[in-house]
């Protein structure tokens, strides 16, 4: 018999080349199986460049230390860089920090020049956060408790001290009458009528009763020559003088004036304001709205034109039911919203647009869709055009559209892709949100969430990163700059600044307070569309493209389905810089590239991950492609 003979099998096996590239944000949305080949289930301290491709984050460091006078630290509440500085080499920063207000003097390297240091107010409330906006040339601070005003010349004093006094009445006779003007200031005790003169009447009756007993009023005529008084009534609101003021030249016409105090409680509405918004008819910026009064939680109130010092006391809204508090203010399509906490029993999003009625400004109220509210009182900001804030859901949108020439109101979720980890974090009534070099940064319990607006929107909104060690308690933009406080007395910025003569980034930009910043970059866990079958990666035509930095180290790890991640090989991404020389690792390379074969096999896998970690201090980090070439191997037998 003839004896039977098997031939091998000497065909190739399946072979496919996975390329992942073109990187967007992260996406914690679904299994890390499922999400977009361009995006990572695990980014960690990094950002996209202006290709679109991860990098690692700006570190920070810490400028200013405030304490007590025992020493201990105290928080930083607030941070205001005075727009209006005379001084053209130093920058001159506002810090609200416990219970004092200090201007500071930084260099144009942000160090603090000497001796610059200067207490400007002692006994403001230590705890919150204050807000801060400019008018005239000069810097007006909210605390919650405190209305202040700082010119950058004399002292910073309380805005009652020095508000605008109204005239609320005129051409009034002896006995009463005459016409309304001006509406009481809520921010000052002081208010003025102008009478006409008779020649004979001595005693003359103001336009209210109940006048203050210990402020003595006071009267001239309108050419200045001053008015003796004699005696006032507090009670009937009257007041007696030595002699009686003469009679105009121009019968009917007012020639004296009588100034004199009448204190309300209307002052603490205003005092007690933690938010405001500068808006205006037309578009204009002319008009302080404030809100967060906590004892008034659904009211706002607005200045009179152009005077941040005049709260007219019918300047006023009530905005839906009291039981819910305004949160927050933002700006859209001409429009002031006024963002509410979250509920279900009324609208969340209200809508403020200027209107004249009999030639007076108003600013009729309406109510906008339902929807999520805001959890967070200093989370709203607008990132170029689209005003943003936190809800219990995630971040949102309110926009307006037109169809068919209506107006169509939505609310849009702009950050659906992080929410299962936003939404989950604590403290999110705390987080803090400001808008710098077109990225939305929110930061909550020390961690930020970051929307690039840089980057195209997708339907599910943003692409998103997210940050570790940001211990900031308070934020504020300038210019190019991004500043924050801590609750341990710090005032930091981003290193985004720390550039060389070529304008390229210095490596001790890459740390945080001289510590190494944990940076991460993860593809997905890919099955390769083929979840059943077993692969394998060869030693051969696997690799990454990293980008070069005067420094890089960079680990390479694999994940399988089956582990936690193996670490494979240490690599450098180092190119030649002739200001940092580091002979113990001398890099001959002058270009911009690196581009690594991996040189290691992994077999027998349903799917695998690529992870790029960095723990290094002062030191790059960005990838531009990862490639993984594999061989279809068998069909999976078992889990």
């Amino acid at each position: 018999m003839p004896r039977k003979v098997t031939v091998p099998d000497f065909t190739e096996s399946d072979e496919g080349t996975k390329h992942y590239k073109r990187f967007k944000g992260l996406d914690y949305s679904t299994d890390e199986t499922q999400i977009d080949d361009s995006r990572s289930p695990r980014a960690v301290n990094v950002i996209a460049d202006e290709g679109g491709f991860p990098e690692r984050r700006y570190g920070w460091r810490t400028l200013l230390q405030f304490s007590d006078a025992d020493g201990k630290a105290v928080p930083v509440a607030g941070i205001f860089p005075y727009e209006n500085d005379s001084d053209e080499e130093n920058l001159t920063l506002i810090v609200h920090a416990g219970s004092k207000l200090y201007a500071v003097k930084l260099d144009t390297d942000y160090k603090e020049v000497k001796d610059s240091r200067k207490e400007l107010l002692d006994k403001l409330n230590s705890g919150g956060r204050s807000q801060g906006f400019y008018m005239h040339g000069k810097l007006f601070i909210l605390t919650g408790e405190h209305y202040v005003v700082y010119d950058g010349k004399t002292a910073v004093h309380a805005v009652d001290d020095n508000a605008y006094c109204p005239l609320t009445s005129y051409q009034r006779k002896a006995t009463g009458g005459g016409e309304t003007y001006e509406n009481v200031n809520m921010l000052c005790k002081w208010r003025k009528n102008r009478f006409i003169g008779d020649g004979t009447s001595t005693t003359y009756q103001l336009d209210v009763t109940g006048i203050d007993k210990d402020c003595t009023p006071t009267a001239a005529y309108l050419n200045g020559s001053a008015i003796t008084v004699k005696s006032y009534d507090a009670e009937k609101g009257t007041v007696t003088f030595e002699t009686a003021p003469s009679a105009p030249e121009n019968a009917g016409i007012s020639n004296f004036e009588v100034k004199f105090a009448k204190t309300t409680e209307d002052r603490k509405k205003v005092l007690g304001c933690t938010i405001f918004a500068i808006y205006g008819m037309d578009g204009s910026s002319n008009r302080v709205f404030i809100s967060g009064n906590k004892e008034h939680a659904a009211m706002e109130w607005f200045s009179g034109l152009s005077d941040p010092t005049y709260f007219p006391d019918i300047n006023y809204s009530v905005v839906g039911s009291s039981d819910f508090p305004i949160m927050c203010y933002l700006k859209a399509q001409g429009e002031l919203l006024l963002i509410k906490k979250d509920n279900r029993q009324e609208g969340t999003i209200w809508h403020h647009s200027g209107a004249m009625l009999n030639d007076v400004a108003t600013f009729p109220l309406k109510e906008g869709v339902p929807g999520y509210g805001a959890i967070a009182k200093y989370s709203s900001a607008n990132l170029n055009d689209d005003p943003l804030y936190l809800s219990p859901r995630g971040v949102y949108a309110p926009t307006t559209t037109y169809y068919n020439n209506m107006q169509v109101r939505q609310l849009f979720c702009r950050s659906r892709r992080v929410n299962p980890k936003l939404c989950k974090e604590r403290r999110l009534a705390d987080a803090v949100a400001a808008c710098w070099r077109g990225w939305y940064v929110l930061v909550i319990d020390g961690c930020a969430y970051v929307a690039d607006g840089n980057q195209d929107k997708a339907d599910n909104g943003y692409e998103w990163y997210y940050w570790t060690n940001v211990p900031a308690k308070v934020l504020c933009s300038h210019e190019q700059a991004l500043y924050f406080g801590t609750e341990d007395g710090r005032v930091c910025r981003f290193n985004d600044d720390l550039v060389d003569e070529n304008n390229d980034i210095m490596m001790n930009a890459f740390s945080d307070d001289g510590a190494a910043i944990h940076t991460e970059w993860a593809t997905k866990l890919d099955t390769m569309n083929t979840p059943m079958i077993l692969k394998t990666m060869p030693k051969r035509g696997s690799g990454v493209h990293l980008k070069a930095y005067t420094r890089s180290a960079v680990e390479i790890w694999v994940r399988l389905e089956t582990d936690h991640g193996t670490l494979m090989k240490r690599v450098t991404a180092d190119r030649l810089n002739f200001h940092y020389i580091g002979f113990e690792r001398f890099p001959f390379g002058t270009v911009v590239n690196s581009i690594i074969p991996f040189l290691f096999k992994r077999k027998g896998w349903k799917a695998i991950q690529v992870i790029l970690q960095s723990d290094t201090v002062d030191e790059g980090f960005g990838v531009h492609e990862v490639v993984i070439r594999y061989f279809i191997a068998k069909y999976a037998k078992r889990q």
